[in-house]
């Protein structure tokens, strides 16, 4: 199944469940290792996947899973009461728009390029310099807003990033520390030298404003099953 395709999980035969629980549409994109389709196989996998889903089970709330592109999913997830976008980073701009759930990783934003003679230590140290950015993502909005100035070339994935950036079209790469190595990986790619640690970003589940109170509390609650394998995801995933 390819990646462009909408890829619905039908998860509702929770042992348990009563009969009347709301059903949460839950969306996220391609966006290696919180989320991704594995090969030929189309099946839906990832880091940020693997905590949701067991969320989802600890709380006992149904689900159904859509993999989406970037922007729209954050529009349905913004606009349906009852759907949640998850590998989502939870920022100041966004922080009223949403219900959060979580945290489910902590990450960070950094400046990477193959190019060995740029050296950075902070944004100022940005001239001329083209950085590839994914479109919409809360990292692209931050550099916006910090060095309007800046040239930018923005792509639909990290791995259209970096496969740019080895190309030679862009010079540095600016993404989220732990989509580096796997986006790399996927496009054939040595992982490129880390040129400035930027800024922290928490990694979360947000739910459009009007989604089910009841539904919303017991996602809460169950929060402290994540405790226990969050470690261990990162350790398949990292």
């Amino acid at each position: 199944m390819s990646v462009r395709t909408t890829i619905v999980l039908i998860l509702l035969a929770i042992v348990g469940q009563p009969a009347d629980a709301q059903t949460l549409q839950l969306i996220t994109e391609d966006n290696p290792p919180f989320n991704y389709t594995e090969g030929s196989t189309g099946v839906l996998k990832g880091a940020a996947h693997e905590l949701v889903v067991a969320l989802m089970a600890e709380a006992e709330v149904p689900f159904t899973t859509t993999l989406l592109p970037w922007h729209r999913g954050y529009r349905r997830a913004l606009e349906n009461p009852n759907s949640c976008i998850y590998g989502i980073n939870r920022t100041h701009d966004r922080e009223e728009l949403f219900e959060w759930i979580g945290p489910l990783f902590e990450s960070g934003w950094a400046f990477y390029s193959y190019d060995k003679t740029i050296k950075l230590h902070s944004l100022t140290d940005i001239e001329d310099q083209i950085v590839v950015v994914k479109s919409g993502d809360a990292v692209a909005n931050a550099f916006a807003a910090a060095r309007p100035d800046a040239r930018v070339l923005t792509v639909e994935t990290d791995r259209v990033g970096v496969r740019l950036l080895e190309r030679g079209r862009a010079d540095l790469w600016l993404t989220g520390i732990v989509h580096v190595g796997k986006s790399a990986e996927l496009e054939g790619l040595p992982v490129p030298e880390l040129k400035l640690m930027w800024r922290r970003s928490v990694v979360y589940m947000g739910c459009a404003k009007g989604t089910d109170a009841a539904t919303l509390a017991k996602l809460r609650s169950a929060m402290p099953v994540l405790d226990g394998l969050r470690e261990k995801v990162i350790a398949k995933y990292w």
